[in-house]
Formats: structure tokens, sequence, C-alpha cells
């Protein structure tokens, strides 16, 4: 280091000084990905370094604003790209990426939204993102500036990087085979063996998807939800017009017996749910993440007694959004023609 700088400041201020500083800033040119884990209500967000590690200081929960009109969701979603890039207090570095965990449906490939009909960014139907946000970035001169040459958006199902994610850097590493769950909203999947996905075989549901299989009197995501909850709530005699989950987890904490019973019969659900993909798929453990898991010691127990027959391990981890990010940067890590 004391020679570099010695040699440095003998030819400050002639023409070899530009070669030798532009090298010297090439050598140290860090290099991150700008995350986010996207949502109906929020939208979680992170900067990744090049190990694929968060960045202190840029973890960002922002609302998601996902009822706005095209043109103002789109504003708002270059403006979090932006704020997160000027969280990055690296003096000199390039993003080589943004990456984004969507909810479905959505065309991953072409970064396209199919949502509609569930009220949140249905006003973006049939929008390509990628071209969107792309073009809009592209005049933003503070960011231009800083997208690396190999510069790309990409985009996948949120479960599939929460299972990614966990088997880099979570509890789905200890496994050969895993089944991780996301369950909020909706009813989220992925089929993990070795840490890949497995999306197209008879052992799994297609695309790994249990969303839309059927269960009962309809299909998963109609049970396994939040909405499955309130569902049991209004059968249970609870208000569900006035109380919401979070209101009846408090209630079931607090020793409300009906509330205690609405979360047993859902951690039963959850099970009754499983039994099929056990058997097909064999997994070693189910991992479980998602909003609801801040209610797991009310429904975990049992969903244990009902899988009780299977040698399987019941795992939940609190870190969905950063397991998430973590899947996000290994998406971006892989050759672009991957995400194509």
């Amino acid at each position: 280091m004391h020679t570099r700088r010695t040699v440095a400041s003998t030819v400050q201020g002639s023409s070899g000084f530009g070669r030798l500083s532009s090298g010297w800033e090439k050598r140290q040119m860090k290099k991150y990905a700008i995350v986010f884990d996207v949502g109906g209500l929020f939208i979680k967000a992170a900067v990744m370094n090049e190990s694929g590690q968060l960045v202190p200081g840029t973890y960002m929960i922002y609302p998601s604003r996902s009822k706005e009109k095209k043109e103002e969701l789109l504003g708002h979603l270059v403006d979090l790209v932006k704020q997160q890039a000027n969280r990055i207090i690296a003096r000199t570095f390039q993003i080589e990426g943004i990456g984004y965990a969507f909810p479905g449906p959505f065309d991953y490939e072409r970064g396209i939204s199919y949502i509609r009909a569930v009220d949140k960014f249905e006003d973006i139907y049939g929008v390509n993102l990628r071209e969107e946000l792309s073009h809009r970035l592209a005049q933003e001169s503070s960011f231009a500036g800083k997208r690396a040459p190999s510069f790309r958006i990409v985009f996948e199902n949120d479960a599939n990087l929460f299972a990614l994610g966990e088997y880099d850097t979570g509890k789905a590493g200890r496994f050969a085979k895993v089944i991780c769950l996301t369950i909020g909203t909706g009813a989220g999947s992925a089929f993990l063996e070795n840490g890949e996905l497995v999306k197209h075989r008879k052992d799994v549901p297609d695309n790994g998807w249990i969303y839309n299989q059927p269960f009962r009197e309809s299909v998963v995501d109609d049970y396994i939800s939040k909405r499955g909850i309130v569902r049991l709530m209004r059968e249970s005699g609870l208000d569900s017009d006035s109380l919401d989950v979070k209101n009846a987890a408090e209630l079931a904490k607090a020793g409300d017996q009906r509330a205690i019973a609405v979360f047993r019969r859902f951690g039963e659900m959850v099970g009754e749910m499983l039994l099929p993909f056990l058997k097909s798929f064999q997994p070693e453990a189910v991992v479980i993440g998602g909003q609801i898991v801040k209610s797991r010691e009310l429904f975990i127990g049992s969903t244990r007694e009902v899988l009780r027959d299977f040698p399987v391990q019941l795992e939940v981890t609190d870190e969905t959004s950063i397991s998430t990010f973590a899947g996000v940067s290994r998406l971006l890590k892989q050759p672009y023609n991957a995400t194509k």
C-alpha cells in the first residue's frame, strides 16, 4: 500500500496518473445487487454484496402502493430503486442487477405481471415490468451511470426464491429433499432436491405450486392462508368483520378458547394439506415461512400431531425476507440465459 501511494503521488497531474488511478479504481470497484420482496401491502428491500450478504443499513420496508394506477406504481418502483442505491456508501461501485421476488400469476421469464381480481397490482396487468423499469431507470442520470455492463433485472416466484435462499443460508441446507412453504395472503411453495428447484416431475405438482391443488371443498389457497384463518374464525363465532388474524392470535395467546381452537384447526389443516405431498415427494423436512409463522406456537403443534407417522422434520423460519433476498442474489449470479 505504501509503495502504491508513493508511485501515484509522483505522477499526479500527468497522463500516467489517469491510467494508474483508473486501473486502481477498477480493482477496488465494489459490486452490489438491489433486491425486493414484493407483497400486496409492503415491499421489503435490501442491498446485497458480491458474497450474497446483506449490506448493513439497507434493509427497508416500504408501502407497496399496490392499488395505485400504472404510472404512479411504476414511478414508485423506480423511486425505491433509487432510494436503495443511495444507501450504498461505497466510494466507487457498480450495480450488477435488480431482482424481484414477485407473487403470481406472473411470467417470470419475460417480466410480465398477470395478477388481477385480488385487489393488488391490478393496474399493471399485462405490463412488461422489465422493459418499463429498464426504460425509466435509463432516464435517471444519477442511477444510469452506476449500472454494470452486465446489468439486468430479474423476476422469480417469491416462494421459489425463499426456498433457494433457505437452502443457501437457512434451515433447508441441512436436507437433501425439502418442501418449503410460505403462508400469508396465500400458500406459496417450492420443492427442493440437493438445492435445486423441482418443478416438472411426477412426484411434485406442476411448477412446484400447491396453491391451486384440490383441497377439501376448493383449493389449498382458500384454506392455508390468512383468509383460511378468517373462515375458521367465522365458523367458530368470532367476529371476523372487526377482528383480523393478528387480533385472533392475540386473543388465543390471552387464553380465549374459541381463538385457540381456530389456530389448532388451522394447524391440523396444514398437516392434512401436506400429507399427499409427503407421500409423493418424500422430503426429509418441511420449512415454513411467511407472516403466519409469527403465530407458530398456536398451530405448529397440531400440524406435528397430524404428521406424527411421517419421518419428516418440521422447521419454521422467522427470516422469510432475508432468505428471499439471498435467493434473489443467487438468481442474479446465474448465467444470463438461465433467466430468459
